[in-house]
């Protein structure tokens, strides 16, 4: 047997030129073909998501054998990207533009095997550093509003 995996080399990754509305990014056609994703892979160096913790609730009773849990409210999911600072690109300005104006933004994350996720972020914070390396880095993170969408391979 064979070891399951998908790769990174290739992945792609897009940003909603104009900002998109919780009502537009659930909506069963989603993404309509007025939704433009501006290229954001030759820059990005790592995305990062981390699902959001539901919250414990405690139900147990005075008839319970043990203590009882179930699921609360979930919070947020996060994503961070970090990528090379490029001055001038449409998707870099674009989430630039998110941060400064809060203005939500869908993302469009597809790996090589054309599986992959769109997300409806809001970006939290905007940083960018500079060190020896001779490359200015930034990095954006983001709030993720509602839940990701699947791309699932066409054959898959």
């Amino acid at each position: 047997m064979t070891s399951k995996f998908e790769k990174t080399k290739g992945t792609k990754i897009g940003v909603s030129s104009v900002p998109v509305t919780e009502e537009a990014f659930q909506a069963s056609g989603f993404p309509a073909s007025s939704v433009t994703f501006l290229d954001a892979e030759c820059a990005t160096k790592e995305i990062s998501f981390t699902g959001g913790q539901k919250s414990d609730i405690d139900v147990t009773t005075l008839c319970s054998t043990e203590q009882e849990q179930t699921n609360g409210l979930a919070a947020p999911a996060e994503m961070s990207i970090s990528r090379n600072w490029v001055g001038d690109e449409a998707a870099q300005m674009a989430l630039q533009a998110a941060y400064e104006n809060d203005e939500l933004r869908a993302l469009k994350v597809v790996f090589p095997s054309g599986n992959g996720f769109y997300v409806l972020v809001e970006v939290r914070q905007s940083s960018w550093s500079v060190a020896t390396s001779a490359v200015v880095a930034a990095t954006y993170s983001l709030r993720v509003r509602g839940k990701p969408k699947r791309i699932v391979a066409s054959g898959s």
